[in-house]
């Protein structure tokens, strides 16, 4: 028996804690070789400036307290709450955050995968695949063959109508990985830990309550299946039997649905229409001019879609081998096509809001990685080289890979540092930054994403953007009801000008105007020029 040293212990005994800890430690060092390649945007940026905004005000950066929007309907309270929280604690977390929801999905697809091949999905493989896995979603690589070919691999692993689980930046869409870590968790027997996992999911981001709700349904039907087939042979086909088998499907079912209902109490209180008038006009600005581009199919359909849907596809022929898998892809591609289907034939805002096209955003990258460890286990068994002997064969080449890789992610993480915002409009926020007051209301041009990092970076409260809206439908119209004035008044000119923005701050107490521009934009008595960075103006209102 083999000893520790000093101690005398036999080593068995810490055995179990050894691999524990062995596997942990891999997990972890995956987990940072996929997230230093992947990459992260600074905060705050893209989507963060809508989905923080609720929990930033509320742990007090700067004055957004008083922004308006901060103070719509939060369509997102758990995921804004754990903003809140982390933001009264340090905010570099939000990067730790996505790199562990990195290294979550990562877990997910081989621990799929090592699950449905079982003994043939060796060490030799797994390398392998882990190796090309990594290229596929390495922003360096992404962006190295964009510029070169103009051709994006994204499309591999995210879904339709721009829709994707792994953004560049934190956000609450990212948590639908724990939707493919509950496969898993099914997929290895651990019911009530997958029904937590899709409970979850749904508290983060209710988009994902469709697909939750069709993985669930899914679930039952084979745990159902299951039972009525271990007991068979004991019990006859009757009512008894049936009943015997379906108990533990439908306590499981009761569990999931208790975990979702805060998220459907929550919609149904604070998001629910508050008239049909109001309701139709909130929706159709939402899906034909706001989100077009992810709510209506004649808009995002196109070649990409297609190779995505081919992908989904094949991906569902491979998992056909795998009954308990093939039945899960199957629930979210039949209800996902379904209800896409209706959507598109009744032309229903509802149904277009809520996505049920969403569901690629899990079934491309499960599918690909089907597609890419069906490929590689093929070779590799095709060449005879599934034995450890070979694996030496592997390693230099896998690990020159991921150097250049982990490489390519450092130099392209810095290039975010400095020069992903423009230097002059850097130097304009901070001044605002520095010397905004309690109270201030700053207009910027609304439609110009040059700006949409302006309310958070600042923490100064900005009076609308097009970027981040509200989802309460009397909100939505007073949303897009500023957007348009605020568009006019940055297309008027001379007298007209000045007319439109006394209204503004007549009826909203506008403080700032800023301007991108290199002439005098404003030539009104009640305002002067404050500040000017190049080609960016800021005006401050007179008080009267």
């Amino acid at each position: 028996m083999i000893e520790l040293p000093l101690f005398g212990t036999p080593l068995k005994k810490y055995l179990p804690a050894i691999t524990i800890a062995l596997m942990i430690a891999i997990w972890l060092s995956v987990t940072a070789i996929f997230a230093v390649s992947y990459t992260q945007s600074p905060l705050y940026e893209g989507n963060q400036n809508t989905k923080f905004l609720h929990g930033l005000a509320q742990a007090g950066r700067g004055y957004l307290g008083e922004d308006w929007l901060a103070n719509t309907v939060d369509p997102l309270p758990v995921f804004s709450f754990l903003i809140y929280i982390t933001a009264l604690v340090n905010e570099n977390l939000f990067y730790l955050y996505y790199a562990l929801i990195l290294g979550i999905y990562v877990f997910s697809i081989m621990g799929i995968l090592s699950t449905i091949y079982r003994e043939k999905w060796t060490l030799t493989k797994q390398v392998a695949f882990f190796t090309l896995f990594l290229i596929l979603h390495a922003r360096w690589s992404i962006v190295r063959i964009e510029k070169k070919y103009d051709f994006n691999l994204e499309f591999l692993h995210s879904g339709v109508a721009g829709q994707y689980l792994l953004g560049i930046e934190f956000q609450n869409s990212v948590f639908g990985v724990l939707l493919l870590l509950s496969i898993f968790a099914f997929l290895k027997k651990k019911y009530y830990l997958a029904a937590f996992l899709v409970g979850l999911t749904a508290l983060f981001h209710s988009a994902y309550l469709f697909s939750g709700a069709l993985i669930t349904i899914a679930y039952l039907l084979l745990i159902l299946w299951d039972n009525l087939q271990s007991n068979q042979a004991l019990h006859p086909f009757s009512l008894p039997k049936v009943a015997r088998a379906a108990r533990q499907p439908l306590l499981l079912g009761l569990f999931t649905a208790a975990l979702v209902l805060p998220v459907l109490w929550h919609n149904q209180v604070y998001l629910d229409a508050t008239s049909p008038q109001a309701s139709a006009q909130a929706l159709d600005i939402l899906v034909n001019q706001r989100i077009p581009h992810h709510a209506i199919a004649s808009v995002f359909w196109n070649t990409t879609a297609y190779i995505q849907l081919g992908i989904m596809l094949l991906g569902l022929l491979l998992a056909y081998r795998w009954r308990r898998l093939f039945i899960i892809m199957l629930s979210l591609f039949a209800g996902g096509m379904l209800v896409s289907l209706y959507q598109i034939i009744t032309n229903n805002d509802s149904l277009a809001l809520m996505a049920p096209w969403r569901v690629s955003v899990l079934l491309v990258p499960l599918s690909t990685a089907l597609i890419l460890a069906f490929i590689v286990s093929g070779v590799i068994d095709l060449l005879h080289l599934s034995h450890p002997k070979f694996l030496l064969l592997f390693l230099p080449l896998a690990f020159y890979t991921i150097f250049i890789n982990v490489g390519g992610g450092i130099n392209l993480q810095d290039t975010y540092g400095s020069g992903r915002r423009e230097r002059r409009l850097v130097q304009m926020m901070d001044i605002v930054k520095e010397s905004k007051q309690p109270g201030d209301i700053y207009l910027i041009p609304p439609t110009d994403n040059y700006f949409d990092d302006f309310r958070l970076y600042t923490g100064a409260p900005i009076f609308i953007n097009w970027k981040s809206h509200p989802y309460k439908d009397y909100e939505v119209l007073e949303w897009y009801n500023r957007v348009v004035r605020t568009d006019k008044f940055y297309q008027s000119v001379g007298a007209d000008k000045c007319a439109k923005l006394e209204d503004l701050v007549d009826e909203y107490g506008i403080t700032h105007v800023v301007f991108k521009s290199k002439e005098v934009p404003l030539a009104c008595d009640f305002a002067t020029e404050t500040t000017r960075i190049e080609n960016f103006v800021i005006y401050t209102i007179n008080p009267k």
